[in-house]
């Protein structure tokens, strides 16, 4: 930064400090800016120049979000097998198995206002729904007259909506080195298609553990030829 320009404070939108902007000071011009989404404000005073960016930065809030789920696989070599199907060491020797990792998420993305190459994200608007519905329950709870369940139950919703539209509830993304993310556009076949595969997962890990339970060498022995999945009994209810 230029020996003429110093940094005032931070100024962040109404209601929402998680977007915030420098103010700043141009000692030779004698006035005081900010830079917002690309577009430099300008004023004599720091008053005006504060109440110019918080302007500014509210306008900012209204962004294009995109429905998206995300599917996020680890990177070979971390957390899974290695080639011989090692997974850990017990007292020197080897530990052998094998897993899948399926991590998947439903969300809603955009470009940060603030800085467009980067990405934010908040809840999908089904999950965001549900919050909304346990909130309302929850505030209802607390009151005995009806009048007041639904005075209380509409205050709780119209706080997470408001939060909502001014991105209190926008979070940059961020993402562990060890993995890889895949994003896909949103649909309610697509997250049914998602969850299934989960359910896959979790139903052979159940025949799994029912098998081994029972597990005999002449079991094993039958499972090296044929179809495995077919051969795994169902687990008991």
């Amino acid at each position: 930064m230029s020996s003429n320009i110093s940094k005032i404070e931070r100024v962040s939108a109404p209601q929402n400090s998680s977007l915030w902007v420098d103010l700043k000071l141009d000692k030779d011009a004698g006035t005081f800016f900010s830079d917002v989404g690309g577009e430099r404000i300008r004023a004599d005073t720091k008053a005006k120049a504060i109440e110019k960016t918080r302007a500014a930065l509210q306008q900012l809030a209204q962004v294009d979000w995109r429905e998206v789920i995300v599917i996020r696989i680890e990177k070979e070599g971390r957390g899974r097998e290695d080639e011989a199907g090692v997974t850990n060491w017990e007292n020197r020797m080897p530990v052998f198995g094998s897993s899948c990792s399926f991590s998947y998420m439903r969300r809603e993305r955009a470009s940060n206002p603030l800085k467009p190459k980067e990405t934010i994200e908040r809840e999908h608007r089904e999950d965001f729904e549900k919050r909304v519905a346990e909130a309302r329950r929850h505030a209802a709870d607390f009151e005995w007259q009806k009048p007041l369940k639904k005075k209380k139950a509409d205050e709780a919703e119209q706080t997470l909506r408001d939060d909502r539209s001014i991105l209190t509830d926008a979070h940059n993304l961020w993402l562990h080195d060890h993995l890889i993310e895949h994003e896909l556009p949103y649909s309610p076949e697509a997250w049914a298609g998602i969850r299934r595969i989960a359910q896959a997962l979790i139903d052979t890990q159940a025949k799994l553990d029912e098998f081994a339970k029972g597990a005999t060498p002449e079991k094993l022995a039958a499972l090296a030829t044929g179809d495995v999945f077919k051969q795994l009994p169902a687990p008991k209810p």
